[in-house]
């Protein structure tokens, strides 16, 4: 798949629906989405607690299939992908950014950064090379040496982005990542995120019920009951 330009559908969702049935009582938990998000864009998906962010989210990743509907990366619907391919398909071309960041505590900064290429196969000294230099790139070089323990809330997330982003995916979700920072580690990690869409051109996906983010990114959709009741394009 080659790399998409900026007027391209990068993914493209069309009729998603998606129910759990809970004892006797079936939830639905998408009703029916259709979205084209474009390359390069930097798209916040915004909405309350239970109005479907979070299902949405786990079906771009491949994680849950939808009950009814189809969703296309780059023009490849990834349920047609083996659970396998799937994995693959979120290693090579998503980076993901969690609310409360997942470490090994035994290693370092940057060997937790390295740490996705070299479950890749990639060998440990190039993968180090390469986890350095988007350290340098985001400007937090002096966490590398660091265990994460000892970092603040705020330097664990722009950690945390360096790890989603080591090995150049399309795509960057990032699912609440400011929601345990205070207000000055919150708007750092938020600059990093824009940055790497301006100057990085990467996809960006930030997920949040932060109505401080409103205005923020190229693009805004609100959902609630699990649908999108607004989509609005900044500038």
């Amino acid at each position: 798949m080659h790399k998409a330009e900026k007027s391209e559908v990068l993914i493209g969702i069309e009729n998603l629906k998606k129910d759990f049935v809970v004892g006797n009582e079936t939830i639905h938990a998408l009703r029916g989405i259709d979205l084209e998000i474009m390359a390069q864009e930097f798209l916040v998906i915004f909405g309350p607690s239970g109005c479907g962010k979070s299902t949405l989210l786990n079906i771009i990743l491949g994680l849950d299939r939808p009950t009814h509907g189809k969703i296309r990366i780059s023009d490849r619907d990834i349920f047609t992908l083996s659970d396998d391919g799937r994995g693959l398909y979120r290693s090579r071309k998503i980076g993901m950014v969690h609310q409360m960041p997942y470490w090994v505590k035994t290693l370092t900064v940057l060997e937790n950064i390295a740490m996705p290429l070299i479950i890749r196969g990639l060998k440990q000294k190039s993968a180090t090379e390469r986890a350095r230099q988007v350290v340098i790139e985001l400007g937090i070089e002096e966490l590398s040496d660091h265990y994460p323990t000892q970092l603040s809330g705020g330097q664990q997330q722009r950690a945390g982005v360096a790890r989603a982003i080591v090995a150049d995916p399309w795509i960057v979700i990032a699912d609440e990542p400011t929601g345990n920072l205070d207000s000055k580690g919150a708007q750092e990690v938020i600059n990093m995120l824009s940055n790497l869409n301006k100057l990085q051109k990467k996809t960006i996906i930030l997920v949040t019920h932060n109505e401080d983010y409103w205005e923020i990114g190229t693009r805004r959709i609100e959902m609630k009951d699990g649908k999108i009741i607004r989509d609005i394009k900044h500038g």
